[in-house]
């Protein structure tokens, strides 16, 4: 039996990384813990066997996955089998929770670790331990000395009664009278007294037992509730023994109770955090599977088939990032609200027995939910379904006294169509959730099986970028933006290429994308910047002065507040003034028009860099951006260069971009020059510079030094004074 340390609650630490275990402790410090800490198996049990703690909490993946073994020989070791055992899991899969329950897990949590929640969890792990060591301490001392002091049964909460059967008469204890919800004063113990105290669910249960026991001259032993003073329910641990003599004669009937009802709700508790979120009080994950198994069982049985959606709020993380956790946390509550709201049982919505309202529904992720519905014939009554979802969430979100527009994106399996498994029907609905958000967003798409190689692709892409951020496997090439009137260089143009692994080179505009959506541009971004501040500073060191260096931030990095800090450490790193930076932003960055994106730009601004708006004129730009943000250049989008020389209303529309520019002071820089005509035409209109592959395709970093000294020739083009 555990018995925990008597001086101050002590906390046993149980994790390879010495940065994890140092978290843990100042977190276990600041929820009233002394922290000990052990790095390996040796360590740990070496601790155990010093003095018990009152908790433990070990990461099962320490030692490349050991930590399950070592949880399990901690609870071999003397004293320490009801030991509050809390594991760290790398997530909450059905098989890994299990596993660490199997292996003598009391509770778990899951990476990344919510140390609020792991504080809580600590404390109501460690005052659980003690009171379960005080119950089965005062619980053995009753059962060796059934007729103690009355004080020593108040205080384990163990009643007792004693029945003699052929006299009918009973005697109770006090504290059975506590139990049952009886005042000594005004009742008379009786066997029909008892019976009746039972809960009416639980009395045929009971009175079974007792008569049971009571042929066989043996003993029973079972939970029930009661139904306890003022119709509260309680629950009682309740044990019986036949006392009869060798003929039979003189029996008596010996009974205990135990007022479980702390155990049983610390219990309900722990399973509520076993499957249910703890956020938006929905079924989780394993609760999922589990309901997904009936559900499957049930439409295979009937011939029916099921719609699995899988829905994904979009932009969910520029909620988090651009207003904090705390909104973005209110919003999931609101979502799943308005998603219970929104189904009705007319949707074919698949319901367990007990009809809770949202047994079709489950959040499975940060920002994602699984709805399941029985569908006839044809699937495709699934649509008006999805589409009256992405409505609903598509309205604004009053949150706190803040107005929060979202979206969403659905993707849609059927069974047994689509899949013949849950696991499976599950993958296939996301997958055709991820070819919606890449597809727009606020839409829904039903699986196809063409899907799967693109979606294969997506994720093989997604993977390949990690580990090429992880070890440096990308390469900047360089375009240059050429002067239209002196022919020299005065930017170049940072340009991201990857050869994957495996794969060969992937399109910008591919795998661009993906790390968008996949929360990896900003180490990406990252990246970029310090890569091409270091060869901007080689080269004008290498005697090119002059030149500065542009790098594309993407709308995610701008929405970040950590983005000024970023660039001004990166500027104070390499040694490159800011003046030679140029940060270039398309439209699309500027349609979050948000507090935190007007204090980057004001920020950034600030520090002396240049900002540069790109692609001008084919995406959602207004003039006001060009009053209200402190742009230096304007890029003219490639598609009204390319027509130049045969759409007269593409040279109209660059000649108007250039009097606008002009207006607000900005220098004006033309893309996609292409050809000879082209430049001819764009230094007619007094464009500032050019860019394209007639004056400089991009090169890496080598051959730009060499790309300069060409470019400082006079130029071939030149008029004729």
């Amino acid at each position: 039996m555990y018995h925990r340390d008597p001086e101050a609650s002590l906390a046993l630490v149980v994790d390879d990384d010495p940065v994890a275990r140092e978290r843990a402790r100042l977190e276990l410090d600041a929820a009233g813990f002394r922290v000990e800490e052990a790095g390996t198996e040796r360590e740990a049990l070496a601790a155990i066997r010093r003095r018990l703690p009152a908790l433990a909490i070990l990461d099962v993946s320490m030692q490349q996955g050991a930590g399950y073994e070592i949880c399990r020989r901690i609870r071999l070791e003397k004293g320490a089998a009801d030991l509050p055992l809390l594991v760290v899991t790398p997530s909450d899969t059905p098989a890994m929770v299990e596993r660490a329950f199997e292996v003598g897990a009391s509770d778990f949590v899951t990476r990344p670790i919510q140390w609020s929640l792991l504080r809580h969890r600590a404390r109501f792990l460690a005052r659980a331990g003690e009171a379960l060591a005080r119950l089965q301490d005062a619980a053995t001392d009753l059962v060796e000395r059934e007729r103690r002091l009355s004080e020593a049964e108040r205080l384990a909460h163990i009643g007792n009664w004693e029945w003699s059967v052929e006299s009918d008469m009973m005697v109770w204890s006090e504290e059975a009278f506590r139990i049952l919800g009886f005042d000594p004063r005004f009742h008379v113990p009786s066997y029909d007294t008892l019976r009746e105290a039972v809960h009416p669910q639980d009395r045929g249960a009971f009175e079974e037992a007792v008569q049971g026991a009571a042929r066989a001259r043996g003993s029973f032993s079972l939970e029930h509730r009661v139904s306890g003073a003022e119709g509260v329910a309680r629950f009682v641990h309740h044990r019986g023994a036949v006392d009869a003599g060798p003929n039979g004669e003189g029996t008596r009937i010996l009974g205990t109770l135990q007022d479980i009802t702390d155990r049983r709700r610390s219990e309900d508790r722990m399973l509520r955090l076993a499957y249910f979120d703890s956020l938006t009080g929905l079924p989780n994950r394993r609760m999922l599977h589990d309901r997904l198994d009936r559900t499957l069982r049930f439409a295979q049985k009937r011939g029916r088939q099921i719609a699995l959606f899988f829905i994904d709020v979009d932009k969910f993380k520029w909620v988090n990032d651009s207003l904090g956790h705390a909104v973005g946390d209110a919003l999931l509550r609101e979502v799943s609200a308005r998603l219970v709201d929104s189904l009705r049982l007319g949707d074919g919505v698949f319901r367990p027995a007990d009809g809770s309202s949202t047994g079709s529904l489950a959040r499975v992720g940060g920002d994602e939910f699984v709805v399941t519905l029985i569908v006839g014939d044809d699937p495709q009554t699934a649509a008006p379904v999805a589409q009256r979802l992405l409505g609903e969430l598509s309205r604004p979100f009053s949150v706190g006294d803040k107005e929060v527009v979202v979206s969403a994106s659905i993707g849609i399996a059927i069974f047994p169509r689509d899949a013949k498994d849950g696991q499976s029907l599950l993958q296939n609905a996301d997958l055709a959730m991820y070819h919606a958000k890449s597809s727009g967003r606020n839409r829904f798409q039903f699986y196809a099986k063409d899907l799967a190689a693109a979606a294969k692709r997506a994720l093989s892409i997604q993977a390949g970028l990690r580990r090429a951020i992880e070890v440096g496997g990308f390469q900047l090439f360089y375009q240059p933006e050429v002067a239209t009137r002196t022919g020299r260089v005065g930017t170049f143009e940072a340009l991201l290429r990857w050869d994957a692994p495996g794969e060969g080179p992937v399109p910008p505009s591919e795998f661009i994308r993906i790390a968008e959506d996949s929360g990896l541009i900003w180490e990406l971004g990252e990246w970029v910047l310090g890569r091409a501040c270091r060869d901007c500073v080689a080269w004008q060191r290498g005697g090119l002065s002059d030149v500065g260096v542009a790098v594309n931030l993407s709308p995610n990095q701008l929405r970040r507040s950590e983005i000024v800090d970023l660039v001004a450490s990166t500027l104070s790193a390499t040694g490159l003034a800011p003046a030679s930076l140029e940060l270039e932003l398309t439209e699309t960055a500027l349609l979050d028009d948000t507090p935190q994106v007007a204090q980057s730009l004001d920020g950034l601004k600030h520090l002396g860099v240049r900002l540069a708006l790109d692609d001008f004129g084919t995406g959602y730009a207004s003039l006001s951006y060009l009053k209200r943000v402190p742009f230096d250049s304007l890029k003219i989008d490639r598609e009204f260069v390319r027509d130049i020389g045969t759409d007269a209303g593409d040279r109209a529309i660059i000649a108007a971009i250039i009097a606008i520019a002009r207006t607000f002071g900005l220098r004006v820089i033309a893309e996609g020059v292409e050809t000879e005509h082209h430049e001819r035409l764009i230094r007619k209109e007094h464009c500032d510079a050019m860019q394209g592959y007639w004056v400089g395709r991009p090169a890496p970093v080598d051959q730009i030094v060499a790309m300069v000294a060409r470019a400082t020739r006079p130029p071939v083009w030149e008029e004729p004074s």
